[in-house]
């Protein structure tokens, strides 16, 4: 998905993150970065279940974090949001497609600057492409980083080419982390080998371009090992391959599981 799919104002039930303004007793204002001149208001009772002593126990003035928004006013351009009802997952993934977002602002502004073009300029060449073919840009950036080269639908001239590929050299980190799990797969029957054997080609086909190693510790286990950006990242690659492995496992009768380390 791409990191600059805009809306005016946030919708009931999305993820948004927030800037704490303000504590009172009675709950937390908050700027919605997400959504520049919107406010939104945390009640105490949507902060935590458990018994607050402290309001700043959980939230203090200049911190941000991610909140679920429950109502909005367009009028006042003013949202309830609540914090508890965010799980640890949802957090972790909204702040990181965030900071993606932030970084990519800060690629196309270094490219401005040394460029001489102008940010609006920059997003019609580079920007509004990877939307209209609802890509990632900052997973675009990363790819073209490890191949050395921007895709051939970025169609922009020699020089500022060569800028942008030194600049997200700059900003953006290759893949480098090494992520693991082990997946488990037995198939009973007289074709049990060949059935693992495309349930293996099968993972790897989801894996796409990501970078993917399956390989046998010792029938029944399999090793999947994955190079990503971060640790998250590398534990959804895994869980994707993992399941369209055992998906043909399924069908053919057989058991599997997926054991992350």
């Amino acid at each position: 998905m791409s990191e600059f799919v805009e809306r005016s104002a946030p919708t009931v039930d999305e993820l948004v993150i927030g800037l704490v303004k303000r504590v009172e007793k009675y709950g937390v204002y908050l700027d919605l970065l997400d959504y520049p001149g919107w406010e939104g208001f945390v009640h105490v009772s949507e902060i935590s279940l458990k018994w607050i002593r402290n309001i700043r126990d959980y939230l203090k003035e200049g911190q941000r974090d991610v909140f679920r928004v429950l109502r909005i006013d367009p009028a006042t351009r003013q949202a309830d949001v609540s914090y508890r009802r965010v799980s640890q997952k949802e957090r972790e993934d909204k702040m990181r497609f965030w900071k993606r977002k932030q970084r990519l602002l800060r690629i196309l502004k270094l490219l401005s600057e040394r460029s001489g073009r102008s940010e609006e300029e920059l997003k019609r060449l580079i920007v509004e492409p990877a939307l209209k073919r609802g890509l990632s840009l900052y997973d675009v950036l990363l790819e073209s980083l490890e191949e050395e080269k921007l895709p051939e639908w970025m169609e922009l001239d020699e020089g500022l080419a060569k800028l942008l590929m030194e600049i997200i050299g700059q900003e953006i980190k290759i893949r480098e982390v090494t992520v693991q799990g082990v997946l488990v797969m037995s198939v009973p029957r007289g074709d049990g080998v060949e059935v693992i054997r495309r349930a293996v080609s099968r993972g790897l086909e989801a894996a796409r371009k990501e970078d993917v190693l399956i390989t046998t510790i010792g029938s029944p286990r399999y090793l999947i090992s994955v190079r990503a950006e971060d640790a998250e990242s590398g534990r959804k690659v895994i869980e994707k391959v993992a399941e369209a492995c055992l998906a043909v496992i399924r069908e053919a009768g057989g058991k599997g599981e997926l054991q992350l380390k």
